[in-house]
């Protein structure tokens, strides 16, 4: 010890070595609670590749040298005790030994070989990092809040995984039994069930290198496919539930269909005796071929067909709407030929009251337009678009005035 600095004295060196004593059971409680550490369990006894390998050998190294460490603490921790229970009262030469083991860089690390190319003649053969027990603390606390935060990232990184994993798995099972119930093709649930375990592999061996659900993660897509495919196997169940209603409802949407094509064929039949060139396509009558298809429903049933089952269904629903929509349009639009010649007959009186206001409806060129366009309107059939012109021309002579 230098004369230059003052060593401890009693007082000092007791209350350093219980600081020591005390600091010494809670690095041990640490350590042994870092062993314990399920990251570690997980880490230590997997097959590691990637990622996972690369950090863990650095890792495992540290956790190493930490023991290692800890054990020249100890040890100096002993030589310091060893030489305070000498004497109750320590003298000057325990006193200096007690200020050179707790103040002085003592402790010895990293000893390494020293390359003969970089030894002089006389130089030492080995090379060693001396510091005091104080730095090795603060170095052993760096080491341990690095190496805690890679078993806490790995349990982490684990435990999230498994957090999708496990109920995304007992999910596909449950979807997997389901739709065998209804004839779903399991070809992409077996693909998603791949992916799970390839998923769950890689979670063993590599849990440090897992993406946080960005590209590359093992479950990328497969919890969307899965709820698709629930999806798509809720609606097969709900065909299979329902299918007596959907069937009546069908039934119901078929006579709708029948009464509004009989309306249509009744007003044609009008139409045909009423009015002339119509230019409108004759009824049609849709419903006896969506029978035949409602009735071949209950083979695909009795077949448990149920995906074909809920196409057609689908289908059905559809071309039955549409049906029922084109009958209605056929009798609106035969239904609007009437419309329109009544339209015409009414716009004639007016017209004609129009004129007789006028004081002009006997003139007999207004007398004549009026008896034409009266004539078209008022004989069947009717020709709408002659009617019409006629109209016409009554009303802008009537609009003109007397000439």
């Amino acid at each position: 010890m230098s004369l230059s600095e003052p060593g401890l004295d009693r007082e000092e060196a007791d209350r350093a070595l219980n600081r020591l004593a005390a600091e010494s059971d809670r690095i041990a409680e640490a350590l042994v609670a870092m062993d314990g550490h399920p990251g570690h369990q997980l880490l230590r006894t997997a097959t590691l590749t990637g990622v996972s390998k690369e950090r863990w050998v650095a890792t495992s190294t540290a956790m190493s040298t930490l023991w290692e460490q800890f054990e020249a603490y100890r040890t100096l921790l002993d030589r310091a005790r060893a030489v305070r229970d000498r004497r109750s009262r320590p003298g000057p030469a325990e006193l200096d030994e007690l200020t050179e083991l707790l103040t002085r860089p003592v402790v010895e690390l990293n000893q390494e070989q020293v390359p003969i190319e970089r030894r002089s003649l006389t130089g030492p053969a080995l090379s060693v990092d001396r510091i005091t027990v104080s730095e090795l603390v603060t170095r052993m606390k760096a080491t341990f809040t690095t190496v805690t935060a890679v078993l806490a990232e790995a349990d982490g990184a684990v435990s999230g995984a498994l957090r999708r994993i496990d109920p995304l798995e007992a999910e596909l099972s449950a979807v997997t039994a389901l739709a065998g119930s209804v004839g779903h093709d399991p070809a992409a649930l077996h693909r998603i069930r791949d992916r799970i375990t390839e998923a769950r592999h890689l979670v063993a061996a590599d849990p440090l290198g897992l993406p946080d659900r960005g590209p590359g993660d093992p479950l990328s897509g497969a919890e969307t496919d899965l709820a698709g495919i629930r999806e798509a196997i809720a609606g097969l169940v709900a065909v299979r539930d329902s299918f007596d209603q959907r069937v009546a409802a069908l039934s119901a949407a078929l006579g709708e269909i029948e009464a509004a094509v009989a309306q249509a064929r009744a007003a044609d039949a009008e139409v045909q005796a009423k009015i002339a060139n119509s230019g409108l396509a004759p009824v049609g009558d849709p419903a006896p071929a969506l029978r035949t298809r409602v009735t071949g429903l209950a083979e695909l049933r009795r077949a448990a067909d149920w995906p074909r089952l809920a196409g057609e269904l689908g289908r059905l629903d559809r071309d039955a709407a549409a049906a029922l929509a084109e009958a209605k349009d056929q009798l609106a639009a035969r239904v609007g030929l009437f419309d329109r010649r009544a339209e015409l007959r009414g716009r004639l009186d007016a017209y004609r009251a129009k004129a007789a206001k006028q004081g002009r409806a006997e003139e007999l060129p207004l007398a004549a337009l009026h008896g034409a366009a009266q004539d078209l309107l008022y004989i069947a059939p009717c020709d709408l678009a002659a009617a019409t012109r006629a109209v016409n021309r009554y009303q802008q002579a009537v609009q003109e005035g007397p000439r």
